[in-house]
This record gives C-alpha cells, structure tokens and sequence, in this order.
C-alpha cells in the first residue's frame, strides 16, 4: 500500500515527460544517468525498485538542487528583505525555508531546519550563500531524511507515469539507445551472464508480480485490439507479455518495458521487431 501524499508529483511527472518527450534538451543532464558506461551499473532483471524508479529518482535529486541553486537563494533572500517588516508576509511566504524542507514537512518527516542549521554556524539566513544550501542537503542526506523523501515521492511518481504507455515506450527507447552505444565497448565482466551477447539482455521468465501489474494497469485487454484476456468472455483468449521495446533492440528487462498483448498481436504486430504500444485505454468512468 503507497500512501500518497502528493506533494508536487505532478510537477515530477510533468518534468519527466518534457525530459523523455524532448531528450535533445536535457543531453548532459541524461548522460549523467545512462552515459559513459552508466547504464551498465543500471541494469537489473525485474527489479521491483525499478529502473525507472531510479530515474524518476534522478530527476527529483536534480529538481531539489536546481531549485537550491544561487539565483533560487538570492530570490528568497530578496523576499525575505522585502517583507522583514510584515510578519504576516513572512509567515506565509518562509522565504527561509528551502523547497526540501517544505517537502518533508508535508510528508512529516522529521528534520533540522535551515534557519536552526544556520544558526549552528553562527549565520542569519540573509547572509548565507549557496555553499551553505548545499550544506544543508548535505546534512540531510547524512541522516537518510533526504534519500527517505526522494525515495518516496519517486514510488508516487512512478504510481502516476506507469499507467502512460507512450511515456514507457519513450523511456525505454532512450534506455536502449544507451545500451546499443555502450555495446561497442566490453561489458564489464560482473553483469556479462546477463546478456546473450554485447548490448542484446537474455530474456528470462517475467515474474508474477510483474504480470499481475501490467495487467491491472492494461485492464486485462490486448494493448493494441482490446481484445478481452480476462478469461472470463473467453478461454481461448491468452495474455502474452511483451516487451515494449524489444529485447532484439537493446530492450530492458524492467516493469516498465512490458505490455499486455493477445497472441496474435504480439506475434503479428510484433513481427518487425519495432517499439509498439498505444494509447488507448479501457475507460472506468463512463461519461
């Protein structure tokens, strides 16, 4: 059971989506994650914390610090000189408080503010600089409150951008256009019994619980006909369970690379090898 506190996860969600929809921009950010070899520490076989999650966990670190970053501060800190006289202002702004700490106040995570560690080094906050921003975080991560709060908002994240189709196809072509790159090079001999041959994984049983959430999440119907596999209007019907981005195409054996498809689908439409899904969906709520 994930309990939501949605405390800016549409706002991940939606820098996600301009990350993997417009990935031409978000170059260097990108080979921080899967580059010079990256990719390869990055691979699991169905990993219930998945791939995804660890890029979804990639991408709210970086938000955190981005909206930590100088310009952010002299910001706040010009806010806080501004209203210093209205203390109505103030309370309702916090200027003082940066972006993590009002994420762990909402998930009521437990933590030292930034004013009471400024006040340890003997600084007022209108006086601090970035050093002592990224400080902070670093106090945090030193507690495990920072990596608890990431780790979290990444599962709710996660919860959201699964049910996109198009947003998993997406992620997995830019995961597989690194591994095809990197397969130039030697796979590093820890990972190599994972692999068939450079760049192309070995396909392996998928799990029941990776099966039990694709189909709940495809409503138990063929992605691509809405042909019913729930069993229950048709025995003959039988759900397969293929991967979105091939493994013939550099394809991950991750949750977020497989689909629901009837046989025929996924040996017809299948056939070329290509990335395919849609995004249709069976509606829950009828208009």
């Amino acid at each position: 059971m994930l309990e939501a506190k949605f405390y800016d996860t549409y706002h991940f969600c939606n820098v996600v989506k301009n990350v993997l929809y417009h990935s031409e921009n978000y170059l260097g950010v990108l080979n921080d994650f899967h580059g010079d070899g990256r990719i390869y520490y990055r691979l699991s076989t169905f990993n219930k914390y998945s791939i995804l999650h660890e890029f979804i966990e990639f991408i709210v670190h970086d938000v955190y610090y981005d909206q930590s970053s100088e310009a952010a501060l002299e910001k706040k800190q010009k806010n806080q000189e501004v209203y210093q006289d209205i203390p109505i202002a103030l309370n309702i702004l916090r200027p003082s408080a940066l972006p993590i700490e009002l994420a762990l106040e909402h998930h009521n995570m437990p933590h030292q503010s930034f004013e009471d560690f400024l006040d340890k080094q003997n600084k007022k906050f209108i006086e601090c600089d970035i050093d002592d921003a990224y400080e902070f975080i670093h106090t945090l991560r030193e507690t495990g409150v920072f990596h608890e709060l990431i780790e979290h908002i990444s599962k709710e994240v996660f919860h959201v951008v699964f049910q996109n189709r198009d947003l998993m196809k997406n992620f997995n072509i830019l995961m597989a256009n690194a591994l095809e790159h990197e397969a130039r090079s030697e796979t590093p001999n820890e990972i190599k019994k994972i692999f068939s041959r450079p760049g192309i994984l070995k396909r392996v049983a998928i799990p029941v619980w990776v099966r039990r959430a694709v189909f709940f999440r495809d409503r138990g119907r063929c992605v691509l006909c809405d042909k019913d596999l729930s069993g229950q209007v048709n025995l003959e019907n039988k759900e397969n369970y293929d991967h979105i981005v091939p493994l013939a195409m550099h394809g991950l054996n991750d949750i977020s690379n497989i689909q629901l498809l009837c046989k025929e689908c996924n040996q017809h439409e299948k056939r070329a090898k290509e990335a395919v899904t849609s995004d249709n969906y069976q509606s829950w709520y009828t208009y």
